[in-house]
C-alpha cells in the first residue's frame, strides 16, 4: 500500500531525514511512504519549479492509496495551507486519508488566545476583536479539513491535553501508520478460484 506524506515537514532545515524516518516507520509497518521531496527535481529551470513541484506532489498522491496529513498549526493558527490542498484533493480522488495535529488545542482556543475582548451572542455564536465569527466545533482545524478526514473513512489524531509537541515528532504519525497498515490486513483476502 503507497502511502502520500502530506505535511509542512518539507520546510524544516531536516527535512529529508524526517521524511526518511517517517518513511521507515512505514516500512516497518508493510507500507510505502512516499514523501514528496522524493521527486527529483534537477535541471528545472528556476521559473518551471513551482509548477514542477505541484505536478510531482499532485501525480504522487494520484498513484498513492491513502494519504496521512501533519495538520499541526504552521506559521499562524491553522495547518499549513499546501497540506489542506492535498487532504482536498485525496478526499476528491476517494483516497482515504488520517491526519493528526501536534497540538493538542481546538482552532477556537488557539483563534481566540490573546484577544483582548470577545463578544457571544445569544445564539451561541462567538465574535473575534476583528468583527467575524470564530468557529467553534471542538475541532483542531476548520471543519472542512476534518469532516473530509471523517468522510474519506480515514481519523484524525490530536495528543490528549498538555503542551504542543514539535512539528516533526512523530508519535501521532506512527498511530496513523498502525492504523492504516490495520485496515489493510484486516481487508478479506480474495481466494483463487
Amino acid at each position: 500500500m503507497k502511502v502520500y506524506l502530506a505535511g509542512p515537514e518539507v520546510f524544516l532545515a531536516d527535512a529529508v531525514a524526517v521524511g526518511a524516518a517517517k518513511k521507515d516507520i512505514c516500512r516497518r509497518h508493510g507500507l510505502e511512504g512516499m514523501f514528496p521531496l522524493d521527486q527529483s527535481l534537477e535541471g528545472v529551470a528556476p521559473d518551471r519549479l513551482a509548477r514542477a513541484i505541484f505536478a510531482a506532489n499532485a501525480d504522487a498522491i494520484r498513484r498513492a492509496d491513502a494519504v496521512i496529513a501533519n495538520l499541526s498549526p504552521f506559521r499562524g493558527i491553522g495547518a499549513d495551507a499546501g497540506t489542506v490542498w492535498e487532504v482536498g484533493f485525496a478526499f476528491g480522488l476517494g483516497a482515504p486519508t488520517l491526519g493528526y495535529s501536534n497540538d493538542p488545542r481546538p482552532l477556537f482556543d488557539r483563534t481566540v488566545a490573546g484577544a483582548a475582548e470577545l463578544e457571544a451572542l445569544a445564539d451561541g455564536r462567538v465574535f473575534h476583536p476583528d468583527g467575524m465569527s470564530v468557529e467553534n466545533f471542538g475541532l483542531a482545524d476548520n471543519l472542512m479539513i476534518e469532516e473530509a478526514i471523517a468522510a474519506s473513512g480515514g481519523l484524525f489524531l490530536r495528543p490528549d491535553g498538555g503542551e504542543a509537541r514539535d512539528l516533526a515528532d512523530l508519535a501521532l504519525f506512527e498511530t496513523c501508520v498502525r492504523a492504516l497498515a490495520e485496515r489493510r490486513d484486516a481487508r478479506p483476502r480474495s481466494v483463487p478460484a
